[in-house]
């Protein structure tokens, strides 16, 4: 009967660290994820004033554009699907938000290209900058989550 009871309570204890072993897995991929997300809104960024301007004049390069923009929108759709450890509650739905705003813009930015009508005023004037910056900003913090 003993031994019964020690084997009981040795599996309860593989048991329950396993569950902690898939939580610090989940929270390990729950980071990395994000940080690839925060990483290619920033080249998107980076890469947006060029591409904008290229696709003026040259239609692969517009098709190019559209395509990014898309990858963007999916990249977007993708972060949305993430269920967030509770210790990073209150970032994610920061980011949520900013994500929100940025999908916002590149909608507006793939209708204005679909419609040939994209400058780079336009592009400059709009606030996609401004939000990717504040993504951006919420690097460090979700990097230090994974530490």
């Amino acid at each position: 009967m003993k031994t019964y009871m020690l084997m009981l309570v040795m599996l309860a204890g593989l048991l329950s660290g396993c569950s902690a072993l898939d939580q610090v897995n989940q929270s390990v991929n729950y980071v990395s994820e994000v940080t690839s997300y925060i990483n290619s809104t920033s080249n998107l960024s980076q890469n947006l004033p060029e591409l904008t301007e290229q696709a003026l004049t040259d239609p692969q390069a517009r098709e190019q554009l559209s395509q990014q923009l898309a990858n963007t929108q999916s990249q977007i759709d993708n972060f949305n699907q993430l269920e967030p450890p509770a210790f990073a509650q209150d970032l994610h739905q920061q980011l949520s938000a900013y994500s929100a705003t940025l999908g916002t813009e590149v909608n507006s930015l793939v209708d204005q290209v679909q419609a040939g009508k994209l400058t780079v005023a336009d592009l400059n004037n709009s606030q996609i900058f401004q939000t990717v910056d504040q993504i951006n900003g919420l690097l460090n913090q979700f990097q230090q989550l994974g530490q």
